[in-house]
Order: C-alpha cells, then sequence, then structure tokens
C-alpha cells in the first residue's frame, strides 16, 4: 500500500531540508513526496532540487493560500492510497508513518489518525517543559476526553495540519477549507464528529514554533473572528446529517459545551449573536416551519427525561439536611466512614 507525503511550501528555505532529511529517516519508508511552492519569494525551490530522490516532485504556484497548495498536493498523490500531511516547517518522528498506517490497517473505519506532538524551536531544539508553549500543550493533552470532538472543544489538540496522517479517498472528499489559521481545526472537526478520527499517544511529530509561523501573522483579533466563522460553516455543513442522526447530534453538543466553556479563541456571545441576526433575517416563519416539523420520531430528544441537573441537587439538598439534623452522619463524614456531599 503506497503512501504520499503532501508538503505546502512557502518561504521555508531553512526548514525544507530538515523536514525532507525527517521524511526518509522514516522506519517505514514513503513512497511519493509531493511538494507545492505557493509563489516563495526565498530560495525554497533550490533547495528542494537539490534533493535528487527520484520519489520527490516539484509543482509551482502562484501564491494562493496554504490550502490551496495543500488540496493541490493530494490530488496530485491520488495513486497512492494513504496521504501523510507535512508543513515545510515541521519535522517526523522517525516511526510516525510506520506506527500511523498501523493504525489505519487495523482500523478500516477510521479515515485519518494524528498524534501527540512536541514543539521545537527555530533551531529544531525541543522547548523545554518549563517554557509557556509546551506547558500550553501539556494542558491540552492533560485535559484529553474518549470523546475526542468533545476534546476539540477545549482546544485544538492536534494544533497542525502536519498531524493528519490518512486515506487519500478521505482528503480528496473532504478538502481544506479557504481558511488562514483554522483550516487544520475545521477539518479535525468534521471528521471527528463523525467517527473518523483516532489519536495516538506517543509523540510522533515535532511543530515548530518560530517568529514567522502562520498564526502569528495577525492579531489575535484576527483568529477569533475566524473562529467565529469557521464554527458557522461546521454548523452550516453539519446541517443536513444532524436532521437524521441523534448521534451525531450528541457528538456536536459535546462539542460545543465544552466550546462555550473552554475555548480560548472562540466567543460565545458573539457568536449566539450572529445566529440570533441570521434567524432576524429569515423570519419568525421560516424558525416556525421547522419546529413544526420535528417529531419525536426523528427527534427522539423531544420526548427524552429532563436534565438531571435539578434533581441532583435537590438530593445533595435533602442529604444536608439529613446531615443537619443527625449528629451521627456529621461524626461519619469527619471521619471518613461515608462519602462527602
Amino acid at each position: 500500500m503506497k503512501l504520499a507525503v503532501a508538503i505546502p511550501l512557502y518561504n521555508h528555505e531553512e526548514y525544507i531540508g530538515p523536514a525532507l532529511a525527517s521524511l526518509f529517516a522514516q522506519s517505514r519508508p514513503v513512497d511519493r513526496v509531493v511538494i507545492v511552492d505557493d509563489g516563495s519569494t526565498d530560495r525554497s525551490r533550490e533547495v528542494v532540487r537539490q534533493w535528487s530522490d527520484p520519489r520527490i516532485s516539484l509543482l509551482t504556484q502562484e501564491n494562493a493560500g496554504a490550502h490551496v497548495a495543500l488540496n493541490r498536493a493530494i490530488d496530485e498523490a491520488a495513486d497512492c492510497e494513504f496521504v501523510a500531511v507535512l508543513n515545510s516547517d515541521d519535522l517526523y518522528c522517525p516511526t510516525r508513518i510506520e506506527k500511523c498506517l498501523g493504525c489505519l490497517e487495523s482500523h478500516p473505519e477510521i479515515q485519518v489518525v494524528a498524534s501527540a506532538l512536541k514543539l521545537i524551536d527555530s533551531a529544531g531544539v525541543e522547548l523545554p517543559a518549563t517554557a509557556p508553549k509546551a506547558r500550553w500543550v501539556e494542558k491540552v493533552w492533560s485535559a484529553r476526553r474518549a470523546d475526542l470532538a468533545e476534546w476539540l472543544g477545549i482546544a485544538n489538540f492536534v494544533k497542525t495540519s502536519s498531524n493528519f496522517v490518512g486515506r487519500q479517498s478521505y482528503f480528496a472528499a473532504h478538502p481544506f477549507r479557504n481558511y488562514r489559521y483554522v483550516h487544520d481545526y475545521f477539518f479535525a472537526l468534521e471528521c471527528a464528529l463523525h467517527g473518523h478520527l483516532a489519536v495516538l499517544d506517543d509523540a510522533l511529530l515535532l511543530y515548530r514554533t518560530h517568529p514567522t509561523n502562520t498564526i502569528k501573522s495577525a492579531g489575535t483579533e484576527a483568529v477569533k473572528l475566524e473562529t467565529l466563522r469557521m464554527n458557522g460553516d461546521l454548523l452550516r455543513e453539519l446541517a443536513p446529517h444532524m436532521a437524521g442522526s441523534p448521534e451525531l447530534r450528541k457528538a456536536y453538543t459535546g462539542y460545543f459545551r465544552n466550546l462555550c466553556g473552554n475555548h480560548a479563541d472562540f466567543r460565545a456571545e458573539i457568536f449566539l449573536t450572529l445566529i440570533a441576526q441570521l434567524l432576524a433575517d429569515n423570519g419568525s416563519e421560516a424558525l416556525a416551519n421547522l419546529t413544526a416539523g420535528m417529531s419525536p420520531l426523528a427527534f427522539p430528544e423531544l420526548t427524552a427525561p429532563s436534565s438531571g441537573l435539578l434533581k441532583k441537587e435537590l438530593a445533595r439538598e435533602k442529604r444536608i439536611s439529613r446531615l443537619e439534623k443527625s449528629k451521627w452522619l456529621r461524626l461519619g463524614l469527619k471521619l471518613g466512614f461515608i462519602d462527602e456531599l
């Protein structure tokens, strides 16, 4: 089974050499390397041409964005069953391809695999555990959830499109979207919400952090605004599928709950304002028609028991009342013979 590595390249003359070296040091050799130079103005193309390996294909284009270059590289790899993405400034650990392919071959229902990662600096040196960015990654991974969509609501743990290894057919059917900062996030979310994403605990990717990372090219406002737009696009994309899938609705709800309470770049107040405006633009009749067409057969949530939150609170108050009336219960609680309230 053939695997191609898709590399979008832009002004990374000092990094593309080490990136290629990490590919050719894999324990499971890669079959093709498709590089699409997105209008670099430095010596990036010249560095690639110094490599004489016949597996390398170098395509060039005028600057059109990372998602365009990446989708073109994936399309060019249509003769390979699997595709791994590697941004031109990142590195693979030696067993990345072997372990990711092993997961895909063992689990036919999985379309894309990601892994844990480590951060390196511009010189390729791993960031110390005390560095703020390394601490952030550690916190994200310590917040891991069994439900990957819920975990993505806390943070984009995949971090980068370099963290995707998957089936070429899936990549081709789900091209990267026209986002500057969050195309990897949208891709991971769509994949996870449908149960097609797997994550390996091994740190198999070295993500390079340096002054020219795309995420640093604009203020935080730009990232937050794009995150809002992306979540709107995601809802629109899921709408036709959510109506017929209680499982998808449940998965999205878990994601959205965590998103509102945890994600650093999401502003729920603004997102709800956008939804309110969209509803206002469509009028009350459209909403009335939608709700009138919902039946308990298609939406079993309509007849499901109400939230247990109030019941739990009432039960807790009852236990408190019993505790106040009984000195023996208070003593048992103090000595640890009964559970805390």
